[in-house]
């Protein structure tokens, strides 16, 4: 179990927090466009 948790953070660390951040930041103008298309 900790192994996995290990391995997430391990992951989000080699990931980065602005891949994360751009991540968060696309999905948000997504709906904000599929909301202004409604």
């Amino acid at each position: 179990m900790w192994f996995l948790a290990g391995a997430v953070t391990m992951a989000m660390y080699l990931v980065g927090p602005h891949a994360i951040m751009r991540n968060a930041y696309d999905t948000a103008q997504g709906l904000s466009l599929w909301f202004g298309s409604l």
